[in-house]
Formats: C-alpha cells, structure tokens, sequence
C-alpha cells in the first residue's frame, strides 16, 4: 500500500507522536510511505524508517495557505499514493485540495480528529466534512461532530495507544532525582505538555500552592515548554512555589519523569486523548484531571480522578491521592490493565488498518 500522511508539522505533541508509531507500523508491513509537513523533533524517530518527507509551510494565511496546497498537490501527483491519512484540521482541506490538484485519481481521505478548543469546534465539523472518513481518537470527539450535523456512517473512534514501557532501572531513577533535586521519598506530582493557554498552567499552580500548604514536602515537576513558559514561571515566584516547583522544559526522558511521578495531572481546558495520559496509566502512575474530552472517559474506570475546572477541587484530589498510597496503587494497577486490554500501540494500529481497508473498498 501507498500511504500519505499529512500533518502540519513533526513537533512535540500527541498527534505528533501517533504518526511516527503508525508509521513505523507501516513501514514494518511493508508500505510505501510519503509524509507531508513541516520539521520538528518527532522527525528524528523516522530517520531509520527512511520514509520519504515533503515540508509544508505552516502559516494560516492566504499565500501560506496556497503554497502548502501546491506542494501537497505536486507531491501527491509524484507519488500517487491509495490513500492519504491527515491529522487534524486545517492540514485535512490542504491534503484535500491538494490531492484534488494533483491531476491523478483522487484517493480516499482519512483524517483523525485530535480535538480543538471548544469554540473552534463548528468551524472544524465543517472542514472535517472533505474527508472520506473521521477517526476521532475519543467518543466525546465524536459526539461532538455528530452534534454538529456530521453523518455517523462517517465516523469512527480510534484511540490512541502507547507501547507496553520499557522497565526503569533504580541507577536511572537516582540519576533523575539528583539531577532534578529530588529525594527519594518526594512525593512528586508532575504535569506533562505544551505550556500554552489550553493546558491552563496557571491552574495547575494555583492548585499546587493549595496542596504545597498541606503537605509542604511535595514538589511539582512542569515537564514542557512553550510560549506561556515565562509568564508561568513568574506567576509561580509570585506564588510562592519557586523553591516547589521544577520546570524541566522539553525531555527526551518524559516517559521516565512520569514514571518518578506519584500523581500525573492535567490542568487543561480541552483535550482529545492525551498521549501523556496514556503513558502514566501504562506506567501505573494516577491521572488526576479537569473534566475534559477523551481523559474523563479514559478515567471513568478507575485508573485517576476526574474534577471540576476549580483550584480547589484539583488540589483537594492531588492531597486526598498523596495522602492514600493504596489508592493510588488500586488506580495505577487499574490503569496498566486498561492500557493492555485497550490503549497499546497496537490496537491502535490495527484499528487504522481496518479503516484503510474500508476505504479502499470503498
């Protein structure tokens, strides 16, 4: 099979981490591969697959816009792929209008849908409408399109998924504390992503403060980077946390952190299904979480907590879990069980394979 992926860059993000897993996946089955989209660290997984790669400009405006359509246009009539699979939104009418341009057969159009802030949504069902087929990677997702008019034959959901976690030596562990200024009875609660205004960081902080008054010994790891760092760096100063409060930036070791971690939480405002989130419950680390799309249903079997979007509410969980060691070992005993039976990288990846089949037969 000829299989073009298309997303709008290969930066730090789960969509980011989903197309390398299937693309390894492919290349493993012997697919073709041509994967269209703007360079980012992600990319450095793939060199030993030796996929091909086209770079798209990433700007929104109109001559970015039309540039980007012309690249995936020439590069979908060079290589004449069965079928595209785009990521996301804006990157599902570029694959689209490009394929149309290409002056080939027009190959069917897969897009998994990540999510997108809750007031972007209406403008996202109706670009979602040009592909031939929806993956949503939660079922809120995809209530979310259903509600907007999109018909349900058009949709499917498919989960991300994770690998099964390489296991982490205590020599690695004791180097991580040393380095981060841990000591070993810590307890840690780590948050893990982008620092832009979705993941609401200064919730995380204002919840954080209240659980640091409680048990004043915690520390509070903020693993990521992005363009909220410095005010969230300040905002924890004013906060009284600079001494509580780790910021790490981007980690290749992530997945480790995590692992160090008692609770891993997310602050966020929206979310589709966090690929962090998968990895604490393949780690039997608990997920406490806000109240959002993909997390809630992921933990509605036990594997964290789920809260309203209130300081209050996020820090009462954090305290009520560190303070309750066989809880939090119920929940992550519950969380790896959840993982194998239905987040593993391969699911996922059969999951897609199905859908590609579908397509082709039409």
């Amino acid at each position: 099979m000829r299989l073009e992926f298309a997303i709008s860059e290969m930066g730090v993000g789960g969509a980011e981490r989903v197309v390398v897993d299937l693309a390894r996946d492919a290349v493993e089955r012997g697919d073709e591969l041509l994967l269209l989209g703007a360079p980012g660290r992600n990319d450095r997984d793939l060199i030993a697959t030796g996929i091909r790669r086209v770079d798209l400009p990433t700007g929104r405006t109109p001559l970015e816009l039309a540039r980007a359509v012309g690249r995936t246009a020439r590069a979908t009539h060079g290589f004449g792929p069965d079928l595209i699979h785009a990521h996301n939104v804006k990157v599902t009418a570029v694959a689209r209008l490009g394929s149309r341009l290409a002056g080939r057969r027009r190959p069917p159009l897969l897009t998994t849908y990540h999510g997108v802030p809750h007031e972007e949504v209406d403008a996202a069902a109706r670009i979602l409408r040009l592909a031939d087929l929806v993956a949503c990677v939660s079922t809120d997702l995809m209530e979310q399109l259903v509600d907007r008019g999109l018909p349900p034959e058009r949709l499917a959901v498919v989960p991300n998924g994770v690998p099964e976690p390489e296991p982490t030596t205590a020599e690695t562990m004791r180097a991580l504390d040393a380095e981060l200024g841990l000591d070993p009875d810590t307890p840690v609660v780590s948050v893990v992503g982008r620092l832009v205004a979705q993941k609401a960081h200064d919730r995380f902080l204002r919840a954080a403060k209240l659980v640091h008054e409680r048990v004043p010994g915690a520390k509070f790891l903020i693993v990521g980077d992005g363009e909220l760092r410095a005010p969230t760096e300040a905002l924890a100063g004013r906060l009284g946390l600079s001494d509580a409060v780790v910021f790490t930036g981007i980690r290749a070791d992530a997945t480790t952190i995590i692992a160090r971690s008692d609770l891993l939480v997310f602050s966020s405002d929206w979310e589709g299904l966090s690929i962090a989130a998968l990895e604490a419950l393949a780690r039997g680390v608990p997920v406490v979480s806000t109240a959002v799309e993909g997390t809630r249903e992921l933990l509605s079997e036990g594997a964290g907590v789920v809260v309203p979007h209130e300081d209050e509410a996020l820090a009462a969980a954090i305290v009520e879990c560190l303070g309750d060691p066989e809880r939090r070992a119920e929940l992550g005993a519950t969380g790896r069980r959840i993982h194998r039976e239905r987040f593993s990288t391969a699911r996922m990846a059969a999951a897609y394979r199905t859908l590609y089949e579908r397509l082709l037969l039409g």
